[in-house]
This record gives structure tokens, sequence and C-alpha cells, in this order.
């Protein structure tokens, strides 16, 4: 007998002698899985390739739709899809308060960040956080004792050391209505390097990188590779630099996983794309709301009208390619329309490229992990943006039930641990 509990006692202390395992997340806004791997595949990403040389990639992931930046955020933090977390586009109309949300506009980017100087108390901890109604990773990590940093992400709900933009920070990167981009993504990484180095490492670090996005509605796809050669990868490698310096072990127990929250498109000019907003509100009933998201928009009618879809199509056929019922397993905060526009028509944009559509080149995105274990290689899964958050949580070692489940590779390690011991 003391022989056995001498062996489970020297088998708990190996256990406890295994380094904490931690996750970082990169979170790159707006890059579709081919630019990605055609800017890595060229060698222009070194910093990346120091953490990705032996990853898995695959080669069908997607995001949610409407495919743009709140919803699919929403996702990568919570697990779930938009009509569980209840932020569902980009706009979305409140029918109980007569208010259209947009957090997009200044003020309501502004109130994403927790700014309460255009709108108020209820910006007071972020718009976007207040408005899921799912649980955060940041929220399940806590309730197991597991810290978390999050930089500059629109959620950070429940993160132990949240980096949100300071009010002299946000001041600094959107003078007036124009985000400064590259000294956003500059700034975020100049907080998370702060935080490590003030703080050490925690459980879960999120990095957030909104320039590729807002470099490809500018100036379209082709600017992208020239901004994460450039600017995205030496901010990797500054912030790499210092998690390597803290834990230079870190390759043994540190989950890398990198993706998008959305694709996009190269548009052509469509000028009635400028007008079109206002042309389908003229064409319903007086009082109807149109929250667009790009390729998408939600109609919410004022009562009743069962022609109105057709009557959408009769009179944009260049433009609209579908009207349908919000369906019965989709959020209540959607509108009574579901709209989809013709592939290459987006709502108010006419150059540059942009995303919200339901088309391949929008939903496809990056996903590349690397994980302690686990051999690189191609995977052809199927898998989505959902499964960020249960694949952090399971590699951590804490719980994240209703959600997504995780990456296939998780139980291939889970496997390998289990055979080892």
């Amino acid at each position: 007998m003391r022989v056995l509990v001498a062996v489970l006692a020297l088998a708990g202390c190996a256990r406890a002698a295994e380094p904490a395992r931690r996750a970082v997340l990169l979170d790159v806004d707006g890059v579709r899985r081919d630019t990605f791997e055609q800017v890595f595949a060229a060698g222009r990403l070194p910093n990346l390739a120091r953490i990705f040389d032996q990853a898995v990639w695959f080669e069908r992931a997607s995001t949610v739709t409407p495919s743009v930046t709140m919803a699919a955020q929403g996702t990568i933090a919570t697990g779930v899809m938009p009509a569980q977390h209840g932020v569902i586009g980009n706009q979305w109309y409140d029918r109980e308060s007569g208010r259209l949300y947009d957090y997009m506009s200044a003020a309501g980017l502004s109130c994403v960040y927790g700014f309460t100087v255009l709108s108020g108390q209820e910006c007071l901890g972020g718009l976007g956080n207040r408005h899921l109604l799912a649980k955060t990773i940041y929220e399940a990590a806590a309730e197991r004792g597991f810290d978390s940093v999050v930089a500059y992400n629109q959620y950070w709900r429940g993160a132990s050391r949240p980096a949100a933009p300071t009010a002299a920070e946000a001041r600094a990167f959107l003078p007036g209505n124009k985000l400064d981009f590259k000294r956003f993504d500059t700034q975020m990484a100049g907080r998370a390097v702060a935080e490590l180095q003030a703080h050490g490492l925690p459980a879960i670090l999120t990095l957030y990188f909104t320039g590729a996005d807002t470099t490809g509605h500018a100036s379209g796809i082709g600017a992208q590779p020239d901004y994460l050669a450039t600017v995205i990868d030496p901010l990797v490698g500054q912030v790499l630099d210092v998690i390597a310096g803290l834990d230079p072990e870190w390759r043994s127990h540190t989950l890398f996983l990198l993706t998008s929250d959305h694709g996009r498109t190269d548009v052509t000019e469509h000028a009635e794309d400028l007008t079109l907003l206002a042309e389908m509100r003229d064409a319903l009933p007086e009082g109807t709301r149109i929250a667009q998201s790009g390729g998408m928009a939600f109609v919410y009618l004022p009562q009743a009208d069962a022609a109105a879809g057709a009557r959408l199509l009769e009179k944009f056929p260049q433009t609209v390619e579908s009207v349908r019922p919000r369906a019965a397993n989709e959020s209540a905060r959607g509108g009574d329309l579901v709209v989809t526009l013709r592939p290459g028509h987006y709502f108010g944009k006419s150059s540059g490229s942009h995303h919200g559509a339901p088309t391949q080149g929008d939903l496809n995105v990056p996903m590349v992990v690397a994980m302690p274990g686990v051999a690189g290689g191609r995977s052809e899964d199927e898998v989505s943006v959902a499964q960020v958050a249960r694949t952090i949580a399971e590699f951590v070692g804490f719980p994240m039930e209703g959600t997504a489940p995780a990456l296939p590779l998780v139980h291939e390690q889970r496997r390998k641990r289990q055979a080892d011991r």
C-alpha cells in the first residue's frame, strides 16, 4: 500500500510540475485565407513563421453570416453563432427602444470601446460586451481561475486584464472620423507588451489587428500583403520576443491560433450601390428600418407585409439576389426580412474591397494552429471561427459547454497525452 501511495504521489507531482498551458490568439481582421497563405508562402512573414513553421493549416475554414466584424468577433469570443450571442451584424434595430445600433459609425465605434462622450453611460464596459447574450471565453476562464489579456478587441468581457484603448490612445488613432489603422495596431502591440512585462504571461492572450481590414477597404485585396509583411509581422515579432524572454520553453506548452473574422471581395464600381439603401426604404412602407451589413441587410417592417419581399426583388433585379423571412431559429433581434445582394454588390460601396455577403471570398478565412504535440500539415476538415473558443478552452484546461466543438486536432493531442501516460 505504501508503495502504491508513493507511486501515486510521484505521478501527482509530475503532473503538477508540468508547465501551465497557455494560448495566444492572433486575430487579424478582414483577411482571406488565400491572401494570408500566399504572403506566408512567399517568405514575407518571418516572425509568424517562427510560430507556424510546424502548424496545421485548415483549408476549409469559414466565418459567420453576415460576414462582418461585430457578428464574427462575437462568435470568436463566445464560441456560438450570432443567433445565440445576439450581435447579429454591424447594425441591428432594437424594436423596443426604436433605435438603430450602428457599431461602425464614429459614435458606435467609440461606444464599442467604452467611451461615454458621444453616447453616454450605456457605453460603459463596451457596447458590444453589453449586447452579448452568451458567455465569453474570458468569463469561462475566470470562473476556473485562469487569467486573460485582451488587447484592443471589441469584446473583452470577463478578461482579468483587459487592455482596451484608453481615451488618450483613441484620440491618437481616431482623429476625427478616420481610423489611423497603423497606429491602432502599433499601439495595440505596445499595450500587449507592456501588460506582459508588468504582469507576466496570462493563460490566454488575444492580440487584435485591425489594419489589414482597413487597408483592404481603402485599396483592395492587393494592398493587404504589404501591410501584413511590413506592419503586422514585425509587431508579432515584438510580442513573441517578450513571450520568449519570459518563457524560453514557450513552444512546449503554448497554443498559437491565427484566424480572421471574415474574408473580402474586390468590388467593381456600381453607382446604384451608393443609393440602394435609400431607394429600398422608399420602396417599403413608411416606418421601415433597414440595418445593413455590407452584402446583406435586415428589414424591419412596421406591420406585416407579405408582398414586401417580392417588391424588392421586382424593383431591384440587378442588385438584390434574394429576400427571405427571418427563420424561426434566428435571433429575434433580426429583421422581418433578410436581404442578400448579388455577388459584387455592397451597400454604399463602389471601390476598394468589401465583405458581408455569403460568398466564398467573404466567408473563407485562415485558420492556422501551432499546438505542442501535434505535427504540422493540411486539414480538409470543414471548420468555423465558432470553434476557436472551445479549442483554446480545452487546451488551457477549462470547460466551455454549449459551444461549437473544439477543432479536431485538440482531440488528437488529448489522445496522444493519454497514450503517453
